[in-house]
C-alpha cells in the first residue's frame, strides 16, 4: 500500500474526534470500501481471491491500521530517550537555578570564589543542555522537545554573547565549552546574562521554556502517553496531589516557625538547638515536597502545572543555600537530606535559609493545593463544575482559609 494512499485516509483529522471519525468512515463508509477493494483486488492488492477469506483479511488490516493510529508503538530506544529527556530537563533547570542564584556569585571560604562557582555552574549547564538537545531529537514527547527547540532558538539569538564566555554552538545544536576562554569570563556579565529577574535576559527566556517543558515531565516516562503526545493528561493523581500539597503547606509553616529554632543558652553562653526536632521537620518537608512533585506532574490541571513549575524553579535557585543546610536537589528535582551535614551546619544560617526558602515557595504550594482541590485551570475563568471561578479576593481567602 502506498504512503500517499495511507496519508489520504489518515492525514486529514487529528485528536480523539478525528480517530473516531476515521473509524466510522473506514468501517462503514467510502474509506472502508476503498480498502476492502484494494485488498480484495487480484491485480492491485496483496490479497487474492474473494469471499469470506478476502473479506476477513481486509477487515483485519483495517483493524490493525486503526489500532496503530490509536496506540502508536514506542520503541525501546525512544522509551529510553523519553526518560533521558525528562531527566535532562530537570538537570538543566537545576543548573540554570544555580546560575540564577545570588550565592553563586559570592565568594565563600567553604565553597570557593565566585569565579570558581560560576565556572562550575556554567559547565553543568552546558552538559545538561547538550543532554536535553540530544535526547529531544529522538524522543516521542513532542511537548517537551518543542520547548527545548525554543531554548535552542534563544541560545542561537545570543550566540555572540555566549562566545565571550567560551561557549560556541555546534552544527547539531549542542554547545562546546572552551575552558581557557571561560577562565577569563567576567563574573558580573555571566550573572546579568542569566538573570532570572530580567524579563528579556537569556536566562529568563530559557527558564520560561524549561518551566513549560517541565509540565510534561513524567515521574517515570515509559510510553508515548496521551499527555506526552499533546493531549489531556490523566487526572487520577489529583486527589493525591490535593492531600500531599495540603501536608506540604503545613510542613512549610513548621519549617519557618520561630519555635523550631528556639535556642537554649548554657552558663558559658553557648547556644544549643533541638537538632532532632529540626531534622524531623526537614524530613517531613522533604517527604511531602517529593510526594507533591510525583503526583502533581500527572494531574493535567494547568493551574497545578504552572505553580509546580514555579516551585521547582525557586527550589533550584535556592539549591546552593539548601546544600549548606544538608538538603540537596537531585537531577529529577526531588530533595534529599544528609543528616550529618545538617547537624554540622551553622543553625543560625539554617534558620535563615529555611525561613527564606519556605516563604519563597509558600504561595506556590497554596495555589497548587487550591487548583488541585477545585480543578480550576490557570488560564480558565471557570471551575471544573462549570461555575465561574473565584475573584482575586476570594481566591486569597480560599488559599488562607480566612
Amino acid at each position: 500500500m502506498s504512503n500517499s494512499f495511507i496519508n489520504s485516509i489518515f492525514g486529514s483529522n487529528s485528536g480523539l474526534s478525528g480517530m473516531i471519525g476515521d473509524y466510522n468512515a473506514i468501517r462503514n463508509g467510502s474509506y472502508g470500501k476503498l480498502l476492502k477493494s484494494y485488498y480484495n483486488s487480484g491485480t492491485n492488492g496483496t490479497a487474492s481471491g474473494s469471499g469470506k477469506a478476502g473479506k476477513s483479511k481486509s477487515e483485519n488490516v483495517i483493524d490493525r491500521l486503526i489500532e496503530e493510529r490509536k496506540n502508536p508503538t514506542v520503541s525501546k530506544e525512544a522509551t529510553e530517550e523519553n526518560s533521558n529527556l525528562s531527566t535532562s530537563v530537570n538537570s538543566m533547570m537545576s543548573a540554570l537555578g544555580n546560575l540564577q542564584s545570588e550565592e553563586t556569585y559570592k565568594d565563600s571560604e567553604k565553597d570557593g570564589t565566585a569565579a570558581d562557582k560560576m565556572k562550575s555552574a556554567l559547565k553543568s549547564y552546558v552538559t545538561s543542555y547538550n543532554d536535553a538537545v540530544t535526547s529531544s531529537k529522538k524522543t516521542t514527547m513532542y511537548n517537551i522537545s518543542k520547548n527545548i527547540a525554543g531554548a535552542m532558538a534563544a541560545t542561537k539569538e545570543n550566540e555572540a554573547a555566549l562566545k565571550e564566555f567560551g561557549i560556541t554552538i555546534n552544527g547539531d545544536g549542542t554547545l562546546s565549552l572552551n575552558e581557557k576562554k571561560l577562565a577569563t569570563a567576567d563574573v558580573s556579565k555571566v550573572k546579568d546574562f542569566f538573570d532570572g529577574n530580567a524579563a528579556m535576559s537569556y536566562g529568563s527566556k530559557v527558564a520560561t521554556r524549561l518551566n513549560r517543558a517541565s509540565n510534561y515531565v513524567k515521574e517515570a516516562p515509559t510510553t508515548n502517553s496521551t499527555s506526552e503526545a499533546g493531549g489531556t493528561a490523566s487526572t487520577s493523581e489529583t486527589p493525591a496531589t490535593t492531600s500531599n500539597s495540603k501536608n506540604l503547606m503545613e510542613s512549610i509553616a513548621n519549617l519557618k516557625s520561630k519555635a523550631l529554632f528556639t535556642a537554649t543558652t548554657d552558663n558559658d553562653g553557648n547556644k544549643s538547638y533541638d537538632i532532632d526536632g529540626i531534622i524531623s521537620e526537614a524530613e517531613n518537608f522533604i517527604k511531602y515536597y517529593n510526594a507533591t512533585l510525583a503526583t502533581a506532574r500527572n494531574t493535567g490541571i494547568s493551574g497545578v502545572s504552572a505553580n509546580l513549575s514555579s516551585m521547582i524553579q525557586k527550589t533550584a535557585k535556592y539549591s546552593g543555600q539548601l546544600s549548606k543546610a544538608g538538603i540537596t536537589v537531585g537531577a529529577d528535582g526531588k530533595l534529599s537530606l544528609h543528616k550529618d551535614s545538617l547537624k554540622k551546619a551553622d543553625m543560625g544560617g539554617v534558620k535563615d535559609t529555611f525561613e527564606k526558602y519556605a516563604s519563597a515557595i509558600e504561595s506556590d504550594a497554596r495555589l497548587l493545593n487550591y487548583y488541585s482541590n477545585t480543578g480550576n485551570g490557570a488560564a480558565s475563568g471557570y471551575a471544573s463544575d462549570g461555575s465561574y471561578s473565584l475573584s482575586a479576593g476570594d481566591l486569597v481567602s480560599k488559599m488562607y482559609d480566612i
